[in-house]
């Protein structure tokens, strides 16, 4: 929608997704560190070895976006095809490079892992809703035509490209909206507490097969078994959600059968 931070002011062509995604995560390490000291009860030592850990995974986790990306295009296309990143891809190959790394070199005595991924996963969504944002701005990850009042015509960028002077869902701010609200549910909601990552496996998990549905970008392909006007179904990136949501189902029944055997 606006790609570029002023250009005609600085002279210069700053990305907007770019700018967005280093304020989302500089916001998720403010966040992450300031809850590994006042609330998880680590010191300053040890939150500054977990922060290096994050900041290494996070070099991971760009590696298998761009990975994982290129993968399901290829697929679909058929030949060797990469270019662009994902978010899952992203999010599986970062945490677990952060695991890997917690298990090998972190080696404090208070290494509660369930404690530290709560905290970890809860400041990635707040990265991520930025993100989004970013997203908006570039033009990617864009939604199919509409005729409803929902309905945004991006005048720069990738969607513009697609389709010129159409309204289409915005479904960048659609997600956006939907992760600040889980961040401020992870944060606020007491039923969710010692439950974040559970709650995000399965949350984020149905949001992202629902909106699938309604995204007009490139999706890559994987098992193709439904094809329409804009996309084919389902995506690789419902595939990955949909494991998500049996991962964090999982997890949730352990801890419940855990608690029943206390």
């Amino acid at each position: 929608m606006y790609p570029f931070l002023l250009p005609e002011v600085f002279n210069y062509t700053m990305a907007m997704y770019d700018l967005l995604l280093v304020i989302g995560i500089f916001a998720m390490f403010i966040y992450v560190i300031k809850r590994f000291e006042n609330n998880d009860g680590f010191s300053k030592k040890q939150t500054n070895r977990l922060i290096i850990l994050l900041a290494v995974s996070l070099i991971f986790a760009l590696l298998f976006s761009y990975l994982f990306d290129g993968v399901f295009h290829s697929i679909k296309e058929g030949e060797l095809t990469f270019g662009s990143i994902t978010f899952l891809g992203g999010l599986i190959g970062g945490l677990s490079a952060f695991l890997v790394l917690l298990k090998y070199y972190y080696k404090d005595e208070n290494k509660d892992v369930k404690k530290i991924m709560n905290t970890i996963i809860t400041g990635v969504v707040l990265a991520h809703a930025f993100g989004r944002i970013g997203c908006l701005l570039a033009g990617c990850c864009y939604g199919i035509p509409t005729d409803s009042f929902l309905g945004v015509v991006f005048p720069h960028g990738h969607a513009h490209d697609a389709f010129p002077d159409i309204a289409i869902f915005p479904t960048q701010l659609f997600e956006s909206f939907f992760l600040f609200v889980l961040f401020i549910a992870l944060n606020k909601v007491k039923q969710f507490k010692n439950l974040e990552i559970e709650t995000y496996l399965i949350g984020y998990g149905i949001w992202r097969i629902l909106i699938e549905f309604i995204r007009g970008d490139e999706r890559g392909s994987l098992l193709p078994l439904i094809t329409t006007e804009y996309n084919v179904f389902p995506t690789p990136s419902q595939f990955l959600s949909l494991l998500m949501v049996l991962f964090g189902g999982y997890l949730l029944l352990r801890g419940i059968r855990k608690k029943d055997k206390i």
